[in-house]
């Protein structure tokens, strides 16, 4: 099987949101199409993928480096040994001359041609991504939590009552809301808000999105220890350690983190100095951001080598790529969005949730086609 072209484009996501580190109004993300020679069953064989969010497209990335490199490699370099082709080989073509460090925003641009060669494995064996990684898995039901709760301009609280509600009702029982982008006092009202909407059994998650200084992440893990919150994500800066480490220390509240590191190496400086617990914490390394399946195995190893189990794992970015992933891979926990209208949330609105779990279908791939904004994201790509 040879790759015969790889088509990309920029999709505008111009979501009405914020959270206490940016806007989404002008957020962007790629979606990508790699076409082979192959055919199966009466169709051309395409691979696609669809971003993460919060880190805008890659087309430029895309473009210069890795789609040129992998269109000029001859077949025999990503040859999976059975006229298939090797995501894992076709990874290392796309990095070739790449240098160590530094990831960047490369990552991304890596995972979303990884993501695509994933599908493309998968639709090769008429399987489901998550059967293609875990072939002695029987079903795809997984764990999931809905994640919102961005900041309106008027009437928050009402507004995010009724979105945990319409969340509620669409089957979910965790969620998760976001902090820091007002006062405390406003940011436990709606914390508070939330909590008396939700019935026994469901669990509420708060994220910071990486914006608290040392006082400030100090004080909001005191005022929130009486909430009886699933975890506290990204209280600290992301890359910031030793800060990590103390907020662990002095607060017994979960901790949720990582979703803005993007390799085997900062995963392994996170769980070397954070101090995180393997009890009670949570790991949200983005597999899309993080050059895809390739990379996040390498994480997962190294998370083995420092006692962590899987069932800690819940990535970051509500997407079909992710979600086929936690299932795959045996991770603990799936995100989706409570929005369903924007673009990024109709991506996984067919995929049904009852009780807090979610069974993904058995099409073949990743399950693209059977989105209801399938034409939407790809038009123009598969054509």
């Amino acid at each position: 099987m040879r790759i015969v072209a790889i088509h990309e484009r920029t999709i505008p996501l111009a979501m009405a949101a914020r959270n206490a580190s940016i806007g989404f109004a002008g957020m962007t993300a790629s979606a990508l199409a790699v076409h082979t020679d192959a055919r199966r069953n009466g169709k051309p064989l395409i691979g696609l993928a669809f971003d993460s969010i919060g880190r805008y497209g890659h087309g430029g990335l895309l473009r210069e480096r890795f789609i040129p490199r992998l269109l000029a490699a001859a077949p025999d370099a990503y040859d999976d040994g059975n006229g298939g082709i090797d995501p894992r080989r076709a990874w290392t073509v796309a990095m070739m001359d790449e240098k160590p460090g530094g990831h960047g925003e490369r990552s991304g641009a890596v995972g979303l041609i990884d993501a695509a060669l994933w599908d493309l494995a998968a639709k090769s064996s008429d399987q489901p991504l998550w059967k293609r990684l875990a072939p002695d898995r029987e079903d795809a039901a997984i764990e999931v939590y809905a994640s919102g709760g961005h900041y309106r301009a008027s009437h928050d609280v009402e507004a995010l009552r009724d979105e945990i509600r319409r969340a509620m009702a669409a089957g979910h029982r965790r969620f998760k809301i976001k902090i820091g982008g007002a006062a405390l006092a406003d940011d436990r009202r709606r914390t508070e808000a939330v909590l008396a909407a939700l019935e026994p059994g469901m669990t509420l998650a708060v994220d910071g999105n990486g914006t608290f200084d040392r006082a400030t992440a100090l004080h909001y893990a005191e005022a929130l220890s009486g909430y009886p919150l699933a975890w506290l994500e990204e209280p600290v800066p992301p890359l910031d350690f030793e800060l990590h480490r103390e907020i662990a220390e002095q607060s017994a509240v979960p901790i949720a983190t990582g979703e803005n590191l993007f390799s085997a190496d900062d995963a392994r400086n996170l769980l070397r100095y954070g101090g995180l617990r393997r009890d009670r914490d949570f790991l949200q390394f983005d597999i899309s951001l993080s050059y895809g399946i390739v990379e996040y195995e390498r994480i997962l190893e190294c998370l083995e080598a420092f006692g962590w189990r899987r069932e800690r794992c819940a990535p970051h970015a509500g997407h079909l790529f992710a979600m086929q992933a936690v299932a795959g891979l045996e991770l603990g926990l799936a995100e989706t969005t409570t929005d369903a209208q924007g673009l990024f949330g109709a991506v996984t609105s067919g995929v049904a949730v009852l009780d807090g779990r979610a069974r993904l279908p058995d099409a073949a791939g990743t399950g693209f086609e059977a989105s209801p904004v399938y034409r939407q994201i790809f038009d123009g790509l598969v054509n």
